[in-house]
């Protein structure tokens, strides 16, 4: 096993190169950084593995170019949304399209859930039904129903976020 210091110091004398190599692909100085810290972070748990392969810094650059190619796709996937639906980028100030826009995003969002996530989350936060209620109308217990309407709010704010952060750019 190799110690933490070997790691920092391996890791440190790629970090500027594998910055440089996100921000080539990506164009984004905030997201480059993201591409850093969670390359840093990814290869802290594999450290042993990619200090002990034969070509780490190789390791480390294309784990950094995997990571930011998925970031451009994303991007890339969230505006051809944002295009396709119609949905404006949302200004300061403009409250009503902006909880219009929103509204509709949000919609069409649940629509791509699982059947049960979509009707355990239409039905709770639409329809004000109790978890009972759903439970008996699902044919399930109410922890299930907890645990679809966890899992599709979830869903739902990580699309919300990525298509925002990706989208309005």
């Amino acid at each position: 096993m190799k110690t933490e210091a070997q790691y920092i110091e391996f890791f440190n004398s790629l970090r500027d190169t594998v910055y440089r190599l996100a921000r080539s692909i990506i164009t984004d100085d905030v997201e480059a950084e993201d591409i850093v810290q969670d390359v840093f972070e990814r290869v802290w748990r594999a450290r042993d593995a990619v200090l002990a392969s034969q070509y780490p810094r190789a390791y480390v650059c294309r784990m950094a170019h995997n990571l930011a190619i998925d970031r451009q796709r994303a991007r890339q996937r969230a505006q051809s949304f944002i295009v396709a639906e119609g949905i404006t980028p949302m200004a300061d100030g403009d409250n009503e399209t902006t909880t219009n826009d929103m509204a509709t995003l949000t919609r069409k969002l649940m629509a791509e859930l699982p059947d049960k996530q979509r009707i355990a989350i239409h039905m709770r936060d639409i329809e004000g039904y109790e978890i009972e209620e759903i439970a008996n109308l699902l044919e399930s217990d109410e922890a299930s129903v907890r645990v679809n309407l966890s899992r599709a709010r979830k869903s739902i704010r990580e699309q919300l976020i990525k298509l925002m952060n990706y989208g309005v750019k």
